[in-house]
């Protein structure tokens, strides 16, 4: 890089055999020292974070409910009790069809409810 300062701040991370492989070889390719590289990636790139908020909470405990409820079913027909669990199959009908909507519609556009966190490019270079 041809701006001269100062870099008296030292940084250390942990990788694994696989991305130092990956690093050295995107590093050799550029043409860049290790330094040089770091500081075009970390002003260059954009990084995207999404937390999803509520709504997949909800989604999570539906499902696991169904779980329980088909565990329960099991339970019943391995033990005989064919009434409970053709009662138990009608009770998680109307759940089970909710929650597939529900997690259609997420999974159709995952990013509607989603509060996104970006880091871009830095200002001034």
């Amino acid at each position: 890089m041809s701006v001269n300062r100062k870099r008296k701040n030292y940084f250390a991370i942990r990788i694994s055999d696989d991305e130092l492989n990956l690093w050295e070889s995107k590093q050799r390719i550029s043409g860049l020292s290790k330094t040089e590289y770091f500081v075009k990636l970390l002003k260059n790139s954009v990084i995207k974070v999404y937390f999803f908020g509520q709504e997949i909470t909800e989604l999570h405990k539906d499902l696991r409910k169904i779980g329980v409820n088909l565990n329960q079913i099991a339970y019943y027909v391995n033990a005989g009790y064919f009434p409970q669990a053709e009662q138990e199959i009608k009770n998680i009908y109307a759940m089970y069809s909710a929650v597939m909507g529900s997690l259609k519609a997420f999974l159709d556009c995952p990013l509607i409810n989603a509060r996104i966190f970006e880091s871009g490019e830095s200002e001034g270079e």
